[in-house]
């Protein structure tokens, strides 16, 4: 109930409000019909109250809810707006007949502008075309509900002539005079009129042509010439026009048809239109725009010219050019020099060319127009003029190479020949013909041009002299002659010479035949300068530097001197005389009868760096009191000692050494050079170890053996066993016994090693001791676990296909392990992290990485037993541990891809296993063959057994095993029956002390795999068990390869409890697995 009175209510609300109150059903009416209204302009509101007769009403006017006016009479009011009526309106009526009956109409929004609207009249043309008229539009913006007058005159009266007189709508019109024209609106009653509008003048085109020209045709004006723009009509009869120019440039045009320029600017430049009148309302379109550019500078000439030497009885031809070569007229000029005044050679001519035949400074200039303008002067071209004379360069002295600080004068001769062939001569004749030739000299004056690397020194005489080379003075020098009364007439430049200055002082070098003589005896010095050139002669000094020349010895070649002493010498040449630097002194002795003999303590054939060493130099003979002097195929000279002491040799010590004596109480009495002793250093070498065996068997010893490049050589040998340190991934060194001090043996001995094991070597001789670098390690392996650290492979077999997954396992009593191998490629030991993955105590391997060794190394410094892991096509199953005696073995062969193997057969160390085939021991490598295909050899190592426990207690229980084993046998046979087919056979055996039967039992492993197995206890018994392949229901072979394993009972090495046999064998049988036996 509450619900339908809540949704009644409000329509009884509504009802109230309409018909108890204020309705809003009455309408607002504006006339004119427009919101935006003027001043002076009346208004008339219209209230429509929809219902009865328009005198029931009472009207009442708002305006901005306030009551303005009121009206009863009829339902309109018309009000003069002024500005301040603007506002929101509203007519509210009230029923004559009801005081409470009222209505109220719509808001209308009325503005009132303060100012009369002024009209916009537009024109689409300003000139009526011939045969044309032109379309005006008369417009208010911005309100509506108007109508226009249209009015028009001319000049010949000022009377307004009206052409519309607004009672139609058109705000358009159509003409075809010219005049002036302008329009006004009206609206409203009584009418409201706007202001007139703007005038426009339309003209009437005529129809004849008119263009603008220039004056001359250039096509470039330039500042300050004067020229003029003329405005031309064509068909213009006897007409007087007048002239309209129009143009973008800021300067005022005339009104006559030439617009003349008398000095231009860059402000003339621009468009230019022009047009004619006939009268104020008649002319021809305006012309097409001539474009006119004004440049700001006066244009520069350029000369041209195709060669700027005039060869000899020859002439040139120069051009001059300007940017805009319309009308211009060219004038020359020249100069006889840079100082004379320039002399017009040609007055304005159009020919931009001129042939000339001097030398000299040329320039020209253009002109043209009236008065005349002038262009800049253009720069200016020389031009020489060659002569008939010849200019020649030379080097006085003439050597090829100068040295810093010598003094040279570079000449240059200009003559005439009175052959013209001599001029195809080269240099070299020239100066071999010099005295024969036929020079015709002649007073002439030459001033000389030099073209050199040095520019800012250049003289202008004949003369280039240099007082003191320098570096920068090398290079190419060349002159030629210009003749003094006319500089532009010179020689053609001479050909090159090259001037090579070396930037040291160069350095005499002294060499004898021989450093000593006898008594009576003579030596040869030479003295040379290197680089050699010519003209040296040698100064020769004997003692010191400061002492005179030997004057009587100044040669320019070797001298003999027949005294001891010291000697140098050097160079000189040239005036005044340049001098070279010293030569290094040589001493001359005189030679005595004691021989020296150099000898290396200890003497070793090679020596290592770092090693100490002494060379001894001794003077065989009587005399016993000498000094010492050494020399080297080095600068570096030993003290003047018997012995040079190398405390630690280096690479830089590796040179040939001699020394000699001097008798001290006679200075100038010298042996001769002792033997040349070569000595070579080399680096710290390294020694090879070397172990064996690699494999420990039970009870073998183990021998090491370090080699050195040079074993004789006083070495004596440290041998260490290496300690893992897997925290740094390394290995500590310890002493083995009895090797602190060295052994002089190669070789070491290990006894009752069981275990795997590394060790390192390295040797040391001399006093302090030098020692090498420590070898490689290297090692033994065991495959015998050990209590502390141990090694399992997963899968448990020491032979893997490559797509093999490998599991290595370290197990002990550590916490941190490494994994480690070491591969017959392999130089230097790697662990898992780099070819695996290491997770705490096990290194998994996805896929085979490399055959080798692998072994586990503890935190506690320990090995596990080694296992060698190989891989194949064909792969060997066999023990990865060691065995032990008396234990059996089975042997197996795998092939990966095949379905079948036949033709299989196993090896020992290389020999083919037969039955009842005996050796020493089991231990050993083996492999298997199956049609051709080889596996990999395996290591199988064999331990030991000796048992504690009575022999006949163990008869007892071998005799209780045969007797008990049968029972079950038989059952298991009985039970195998209902799925394959078994097969019995009993041979018998007969051995040497005792007789046994053999029991033949037909057997199917877990695998389905066939196998062949033999047990073989001494030479009693054999037992022989053959398993046919397991088939399925079709008949095929299950097993994606098929295995062929071969059982062996091991035996001793002479240490088993229960046999007391001098001699040990083992028996092996090989099988055909797809023969069935008999």
């Amino acid at each position: 109930m509450s619900h339908t009175l809540f949704c009644v209510l409000p329509l009884f609300l509504l009802n109230t409000l309409l018909y108890c109150e204020h309705t809003r059903d009455a309408e607002l009416t504006l006339t004119p019909n427009s919101s935006y209204l003027f001043n002076g302009e009346f208004v008339t509101f219209i209230c429509d109250m929809r219902e009865g007769l328009d005198t029931d009403w009472q009207y009442r006017i708002n305006r901005n809810g306030q009551h303005i006016f009121s009206f009863n009479t009829n339902n309109a009011h018309s009000l003069q707006l002024t500005p301040d009526l603007s506002g929101d309106y509203q007519c509210i009526g009230h029923h004559k007949s009801s005081t409470e009956f009222n209505k109220q109409s719509n808001n209308v929004t009325l503005s009132v502008s303060a100012h009369r609207p002024r009209p916009t009249l537009r024109a689409d043309r300003t000139a009526i075309p011939v045969g044309g008229a032109v379309t005006l539009i008369c417009s208010v913006e911005g309100s509506t509900g108007w109508k226009y007058e249209w009015f028009r005159r001319t000049s010949d009266s000022d009377e307004e002539m009206v052409l519309a007189d607004g009672k139609g709508m058109e705000n358009l019109i159509s003409v075809a005079q010219a005049g002036i024209y302008w329009c006004r609106g009206r609206r409203g009653n009584p009418v409201f009129f706007t202001e007139q509008s703007d005038v426009s003048r339309i003209e009437i085109t005529l129809p004849n042509r008119i263009s603008v020209t220039l004056q001359h045709n250039w096509t470039q004006i330039f500042s300050g010439e004067a020229f003029a723009v003329i405005c031309q009509m064509e068909g213009g009869g006897d007409t007087e026009w007048e002239y309209e120019w129009r143009t973008t440039s800021p300067n005022t045009p005339p009104e006559h048809s030439e617009y003349r320029i008398s000095h231009a600017s860059v402000s003339h430049s621009g468009q230019y239109w022009c047009k004619g009148r006939n009268d104020l309302y008649s002319s021809t379109n305006w012309s097409v725009a001539l474009p006119l550019r004004v440049s700001p500078n006066k244009p520069r000439p350029t000369v041209r010219a195709n060669r700027q030497t005039i060869p000899v009885d020859g002439d040139e031809t120069l051009i001059c050019s300007v940017e805009d070569p319309a009308e211009w007229k060219y004038y020359w000029f020249r100069r006889a020099s840079v100082f004379s005044e320039s002399q017009l050679i040609r007055d304005g001519e159009p020919n931009s060319d001129i042939s000339i035949s001097q030398g000299g400074i040329y320039s020209c200039k253009g002109g043209r127009g009236n008065p005349v303008f002038f262009t800049e002067d253009s720069d200016v071209v020389t031009i020489e003029k060659r002569v008939s004379d010849k200019a020649v360069v030379s080097l006085q002295p003439n050597w090829p190479l100068i040295f810093g600080g010598e003094m040279i004068t570079v000449r240059c001769d200009i003559h005439r020949y009175s052959e013209l062939e001599y001029f195809k001569m080269d240099y070299i004749d020239l100066e071999l013909e010099y005295e024969n030739a036929e020079w015709e000299y002649e007073n002439t004056e030459w001033e000389y041009e030099w073209s050199s690397p040095n520019s800012d020194t250049v003289p202008t005489s004949d003369e280039y002299r240099i007082r003191s080379a320098t570096v920068s003075n090398s290079g190419n020098y060349r002159c030629m002659g210009k003749l003094r009364q006319d500089l532009y007439s010179s020689t053609e430049w001479s050909d090159v010479i090259t001037l090579t200055v070396s930037s040291n002082r160069p350095k005499a070098n002294l060499s004898a035949d021989n450093r000593a003589f006898s008594v009576g005896g003579s030596v040869t010095l030479t003295c040379f300068v290197n680089p050699s050139t010519p003209g040296w002669e040698y100064f020769w000094y004997r003692g010191e530097k400061t002492s005179e020349p030997l004057t009587s010895q100044l040669s320019a070649g070797p001298i003999r001197v027949s005294e001891e002493g010291v000697y140098r010498c050097r160079g000189g040449r040239g005036e005044p005389v340049y001098y070279t630097e010293y030569s290094d002194p040589i001493t001359i002795y005189t030679i005595v009868t004691n021989k020296a003999v150099l000898t290396l303590q200890p003497n070793w054939s090679e020596i290592y760096s770092g090693e100490t060493i002494t060379l001894q130099c001794e003077i065989q003979g009587g005399y016993t009191e000498w000094e010492y002097e050494w020399t080297t195929t080095s600068s570096h000279q030993p003290q003047n000692v018997n012995e040079y002491l190398i405390t630690s040799a280096s690479l830089s010590d590796s040179e040939n050494y001699w020394c000699k004596g001097r008798m001290r109480g006679a200075q100038q009495n010298s042996t001769r050079w002792s033997n040349s002793l070569k000595l070579t250093v080399s680096d710290t070498p390294e020694p090879v170890l070397t172990v064996s065996p690699s494999w420990l068997s039970a009870g073998a010893s183990v021998t090491l053996k370090c080699e050195v490049e040079h074993p004789s050589a006083g070495w004596r040998f440290y041998w260490y066993k290496t300690v893992p340190d897997p925290s740094d991934n390394s290995y500590s060194y310890e002493l083995l016994p009895g090797s602190s001090s060295g052994t002089k043996q190669d070789s070491y001995i290990v006894h009752g090693q069981t275990h795997t094991a590394g060790y390192v070597c390295r040797a040391g001789r001399g006093d302090p001791v030098y020692y090498t670098d420590y070898s490689q390690p290297k090692f033994v392996w065991s495959a015998d676990f050990h209590s502390l650290a141990s090694l399992t492979v997963s899968p448990d077999r020491a032979q893997h296909f490559t797509s093999d997954s490998v599991s290595l396992s370290c197990e002990g009593n550590s916490t941190e392990w490494r994994v480690k191998r070491l591969s017959p490629d392999d130089r230097y030991l790697s662990d898992c992290t780099t070819w695996g993955t290491m997770n705490e105590t096990t290194c998994n391997m996805d896929g085979w990485q490399s055959d080798a060794v692998y072994w586990c190394e503890s935190g506690s410094g320990k090995f596990s037993n080694a296992v060698n892991i190989t891989t194949g096509f064909v792969i060997l199953v066999s023990p990865v541990h060691p065995v032990t005696e008396g234990d059996y073995v089975t042997l197996g062969c795998n092939l990966g891809t095949e379905k079948l193997l036949s033709n299989v057969t196993f090896y020992k160390n290389n020999k083919l296993i037969r039955n009842n085939y005996s050796a020493e021991s089991d231990e050993g490598f083996y492999r298997c063959e199956y049609s051709g295909v080889v596996s990999p050899e395996s290591w199988m190592s064999v331990k030991s057994f000796n048992s504690p426990i009575p022999v006949s207690l163990i008869i007892g229980l071998v005799v209780g095993i045969l007797l008990i084993v049968p029972l079950p046998l038989l059952l298991l046979c009985w039970y195998r029956k209902s799925k394959d087919t078994c097969c019995h056979r009993l041979i018998r055996c007969q051995g040497t002390n005792q007789s046994s039967a053999t029991i033949h039992t037909v057997n199917q492993d877990e695998n389905q795999q066939q196998v062949y197995s033999s047990l073989l206890h001494g030479d009693v018994c054999v037992y022989e068990t053959i398993s046919g392949a397991g088939n399925t229901g079709s008949g095929e072979q299950s097993d994606e390869y098929r295995h062929v394993t071969s059982q062996i009972q091991l035996k001793g090495l002479g240490k088993m409890g229960m046999r007391d046999d001098s001699a040990e064998s083992s028996d092996y049988s090989n099988i055909n697995p797809d023969s069935t036996g008999s």
